[in-house]
């Protein structure tokens, strides 16, 4: 009698198919790791276009004489969060006399805070944000209020780069990233930790 061949089974066996569990799982979690990476080194980048702006509104109120602020810019349906540069001047337009024709003269008719051309808007890395946080609780920025009303920056260096000390963090959601910037009344960063 002769025996017949035994057909052979195409297929995998246990230990192969969870191999390739395995190594699909390590390299899933690889891609997660570095979308993450790059995310947070994202948000580092913005951190130092910070420290960096951050300077130059100190060397341009102390050297020019300028009254510059910083305003934190929320996210939006359509834009990311990000921040600007803001300068206390005087109107361009003819609108300031008529606007307020009770008092021509005043201050709050002639000056007025508007976007300092010479600074870019900067956006922040989508899902992050900056805070700032003044650090002397004892001053009264309402008188700093013109009459319309207008929003002030959370941030204002005066024409000599003197600056009201504050606390500048980036976050996301999940985290702060890095140490907070602070700022000291000579508009030095005082404690700088990436």
């Amino acid at each position: 009698m002769r025996m017949r061949p035994v057909a052979q089974q195409g297929g995998f066996t246990l230990i192969e198919v969870m191999l390739v569990i395995v190594i699909m799982a390590i390299m899933a979690g690889l891609i997660v790791m570095n979308v993450q990476g790059v995310e947070h080194r994202r948000i580092l980048q913005a951190r130092e276009v910070l420290l960096i702006d951050l300077q130059k509104i100190r060397l341009e109120a102390m050297d020019q004489g300028r009254i510059l602020g910083l305003v934190a810019l929320p996210a939006t349906d359509v834009a990311p969060a990000g921040y600007q540069v803001v300068e206390y001047r005087r109107l361009q337009t003819n609108t300031a006399s008529t606007v307020f024709m009770n008092d021509p003269n005043s201050t709050a008719s002639r000056y007025q805070w508007q976007v300092a051309e010479d600074f870019s808007s900067q956006q922040l890395p989508e899902g992050s944000y900056l805070t700032i946080q003044m650090l002397d609780h004892g001053l009264n920025m309402d008188a700093l209020k013109t009459q319309q009303n207008q929003t002030l920056p959370q941030l204002i260096w005066l024409g000599n780069g003197e600056v009201i000390p504050a606390s500048l963090q980036l976050a996301t959601q999940q985290q702060t990233i890095g140490e907070p910037i602070e700022l000291n009344r000579l508009g030095l960063v005082v404690s700088n930790v990436s």
